[in-house]
């Protein structure tokens, strides 16, 4: 079983999802978004018989698991909420009446 690591990364302009020697981003929503971007790419490597995980760069440089295919929740239990806060829902535009022609 061939390993899909995913680690996210802060850049000076962003945060990226690497993986493989690509790099991917700046993802919208910062990191919160980086990371549901990682988890939902390493999600699909796992069911496609990958031994996948995410990683974080600390600042200190190592690395520290986020999530692990096959060991860690999908959707991660964080997700949904911290996908709220990255993305807030838009209000409504209000319903102006027209004028009768």
């Amino acid at each position: 079983m061939s390993r899909a690591h995913y680690v996210v990364v802060e850049r000076e302009d962003g945060w990226y999802v690497s993986f493989e020697r690509n790099v991917y981003g700046p993802c919208p929503g910062g990191r919160i978004g980086a990371l549901i971007t990682a988890v939902q790419a390493a999600q699909q490597a796992g069911k496609d018989g990958h031994e996948a995980s995410v990683l974080v760069r600390l600042p200190t440089g190592g690395l520290g698991r986020a999530w692990t295919f096959g060991t860690d929740p999908y959707p991660c239990p964080w997700a949904e909420e911290a996908r709220q806060s990255a993305f807030p829902a838009r209000k409504a535009a209000a319903h102006k009446p027209q004028p009768p022609t």
